[in-house]
């Protein structure tokens, strides 16, 4: 089980770490339409080739964040924990839903960014508790102890 939270702490950094990359991603995608636009060349296929690395990346996080979830069931990290790393794929997919609609709906479209910052709070937390130790976990209910060794 050690093994499991060790391979959580680096997976839950990474994936903190992915989805900064990912709000980069909108970033330089918003700015290389605003300069196309300038130069009067925005159409769908370069709105597709701006935002093509923030789509893409978008993709990966979704099982990324699935995979989140069951490296804390492994880890046994305790209900809160394990249930916000849940939350982690409930949001993700919240964010494929909100961009999904926000294309017919500039309002529910301006969600998305603000789910996003959800995303990104709740990936530092998680990232964050894991490099920390969790001090509160302990060791589950029948697991060895050293005295009884």
């Amino acid at each position: 089980m050690a093994a499991f939270r060790t391979i959580f702490r680096y997976y839950a950094a990474l994936y903190f770490i992915a989805v900064v990359v990912q709000i980069f991603f909108a970033g330089v995608g918003a700015f290389g339409v605003v300069g196309a636009a300038e130069d009067g060349v925005v159409d769908t296929d370069k709105l597709d080739d701006e935002f093509g690395p923030h789509g893409a990346l978008g993709f990966f996080l979704g099982p990324g964040a699935l995979l989140l979830f069951l490296l804390a069931l492994a880890a046994r990290l305790g209900r809160t924990r394990v249930l916000l790393s849940l939350l982690m794929v409930g949001l993700w997919l919240l964010q494929e839903i909100l961009a999904g609609v926000g294309e017919d709906s500039k309002v529910v479209g301006g969600l998305h960014p603000v789910n996003g910052l959800a995303i990104l709070a709740l990936a530092g937390y998680l990232a964050w508790g894991a490099w920390r130790g969790w001090t509160d976990l302990g060791e589950p209910r029948g697991a060895p102890s050293v005295e009884n060794g």
